[in-house]
């Protein structure tokens, strides 16, 4: 059985994980000890492909938009029990479509009109607090979920299991990717104190585990890469460290890959480097660890992946859990000191956070 437990996030709203974390979900592994006989497109093909999608996904947010539009003027009309039906699905819309500042006025709209549907006041606050965060109002994100979470029954509706799990992750990923460790961890603190179903608790639990690295020595990383070189992480102290949790069974896209290899190729002269640490060997702990590595192997050297990768194993080798990984994809940036800097990267902050820590 696998640590890396799915989360299934809002599962009452509608909405699907955003951490795809699990083997048993992901595509079948590759069997041990064989070579992994992927079809993968080249660069060219790769870099065709992300067009046809990043124009595709431009079409398809200018939809969205209309129809959170329409959805409001419809809603503005109605009678209060059928408007709350008609911004319920906006919201829905809304946050499937990840376009929680642009619903932000409607959900204002809606928090003001009393309306007289518990769900619907539970979604329009989300919508609000995540649109907050997405405008840098981290402490009006705080108030309003600190408000969310005091309502008791007959004041207002109180946030369940679904809604717990999809506060909690989507303002998540907000609040890391604006480097605000210290809000996320007083949201967290909060949701925990009213959290009461286990796997709230525990998902809560992973997330500040993971958040208590920040500003603390980053655990020791050591051992023999998927070529059988060595790597100590000890080595690189004074360089800016980037360590990517990553498994064959859970495939990145082209782009996440291109944009690690870009930070890599412009700021590795000035210091800057990149481990992998590949989880495979967490789809069965009772095989051993070398069992997985042709298919890690096959992984790097499709996508040519330029940096260290290691093997996560037991005891010492047992990077994951000394990290606090639970999901993927994960991230976690060290600076020169040999601190942890950062959590979870992704294109928009990677670039900007090693150029700081790089002092440039």
């Amino acid at each position: 059985m696998t640590r890396l437990a799915p989360i299934a996030l809002v599962a009452a709203l509608g909405l699907a994980p955003t951490h795809p974390a699990s083997a048993q979900q992901a595509a079948p592994a590759t069997p041990q000890g064989e070579e992994a006989n992927l079809s993968r497109p080249d660069r060219g093909t790769a870099a065709a492909i992300l067009a046809i999608d990043e124009a595709y996904a431009g079409k398809l947010k200018a939809l969205d938009l209309e129809r959170l539009k329409q959805l409001q003027a419809l809603a503005a009309g109605l009678k209060p029990a059928e408007a709350a039906a008609v911004y319920e699905q906006l919201f829905r819309s809304a946050v499937a479509a990840d376009l929680f500042a642009e619903a932000e006025p409607a959900a204002e709209a809606a928090l003001k009109a009393h309306l007289p549907s518990p769900s619907c006041h539970v979604l329009a606050s989300l919508v609000k607090l995540i649109g907050e965060s997405d405008r840098g109002d981290f402490d009006g994100s705080l108030r309003d979920l600190q408000a969310l979470l005091a309502a008791k029954e007959g004041d207002g509706p109180v946030l369940g299991t679904p809604e717990l799990l999809g506060v909690a992750d989507s303002y998540y990923q907000r609040l890391v990717h604006a480097g605000r460790y210290d809000v996320a961890e007083k949201a967290f603190r909060l949701v925990l104190e009213k959290a009461e179903a286990p796997e709230v608790r525990d998902y809560l639990a992973a997330r500040l585990n993971r958040l208590k690295l920040v500003g603390k020595p980053a655990p020791a990383i050591a051992g023999k890469d998927l070529d059988g070189r060595p790597f100590d992480l000890a080595a690189h102290r004074g360089k800016v460290v980037l360590v990517v949790f990553w498994a064959s069974w859970s495939l990145p896209s082209a782009a996440e890959v291109a944009w690690l290899q870009e930070t890599y190729d412009a700021d590795h002269a000035r210091g800057f480097e990149i481990v992998g640490v590949n989880l495979d060997p967490l789809q069965d702990e009772k095989a051993g660890p070398d069992s997985f590595l042709p298919a890690a192997r096959r992984f790097a050297l499709d996508y040519n992946l330029r940096w260290p990768n290691l093997l996560n194993g037991p005891d010492a080798a047992d990077h994951a859990r000394a990290y606090g990984v639970t999901q993927i994809p994960a991230s976690v940036l060290i600076d020169r000191d040999g601190k942890v800097a950062g959590l979870d990267l992704v294109r928009k902050n990677l670039e900007p956070a090693v150029s700081k820590l790089l002092g440039r």
